[in-house]
């Protein structure tokens, strides 16, 4: 008698839970995930006429409501060799195009781009591809801050116009507040180890050179710019699950 009293709360009890149980295979569930992203940046507008293609790499911190909402704080860091605006130096050049550094030695200097991209991202995933409903079409807006320079690096740290603070007159400071924009597929898999997202993400700079005068001009430079980022992006998550998605969720 008394076993039969114990089996009939136990069904009771899990069979009233399950009706409360949720997994990811079937229904939209609330995720914390952390992102590590890399990809190719392509610059229009002023940026452009500055820099040529970057690579990019950085991180985020994804927050996914059970209605498929996200906001994500994200940085990324703007690295590359592609330098236009390459007459920076063109005060310290001789006429055969080289500089001359303290020992009367021609100098070896290579630019760089060096910058990052930071941004808090409002989101919505639309569920209509994927294997479950927390995947689809994911579209973003967001608004951050935008930071790049031409990095002047002199191989034999011999020329006296580039050293200490000189350097800074030279390398075209740049920042300022930068709007985005983005399309694309973000995947949640339902055994946890595929969660990714792969898209097209759009930034737009309104930045000024920061330096109070540029050296080679003699001249300050405080306009404000148009500095449009084109990035092709994917991002690996770490979903902070307590349990695998495919087990079941109490709510």
């Amino acid at each position: 008698m008394n076993r039969a009293i114990i089996l009939f709360v136990l069904v009771t009890f899990f069979g009233h839970n399950s009706t409360g149980q949720k997994s990811i295979e079937d229904s939209t569930i609330s995720v914390v995930a952390l992102g590590a992203q890399i990809g190719l940046s392509y610059p229009l507008g002023e940026l452009g006429l500055r820099f040529g293609y970057s690579g990019m790499t950085g991180g985020s911190l994804m927050f996914k409501t059970k209605s498929n909402w996200i906001i994500e704080p994200n940085m990324a860091i703007l690295f590359g060799n592609q330098v236009k605006e390459d007459s920076i130096l063109d005060p310290i050049t001789t006429n055969t195009n080289i500089i001359i550094d303290r020992t009367g030695n021609p100098a070896n200097v290579v630019f760089f781009e060096r910058g990052f991209i930071t941004s808090v991202r409002v989101g919505k995933i639309w569920s209509m591809i994927g294997p479950n409903p927390n995947c689809g079409i994911q579209t973003t807006l967001g608004v951050g801050y935008m930071q790049h320079r031409i990095r002047i690096q002199d191989e034999s740290e011999s020329i006296p116009q580039l050293q200490g603070n000189y350097r800074k007159g030279y390398d075209r400071f740049t920042s300022g507040l930068s709007l985005m924009q983005g399309v694309g597929y973000q995947h949640f898999s339902n055994y946890r180890f595929i969660n990714y997202y792969i898209g097209l993400e759009i930034h737009e700079g309104f930045t000024k050179n920061r330096r109070a005068i540029n050296f080679d001009t003699m001249e300050s430079d405080n306009k404000l710019r148009l500095d449009v980022l084109v990035n092709l992006t994917l991002r690996w998550y770490f979903p902070m699950y307590k349990r695998q998605p495919k087990d079941f969720y109490f709510y």
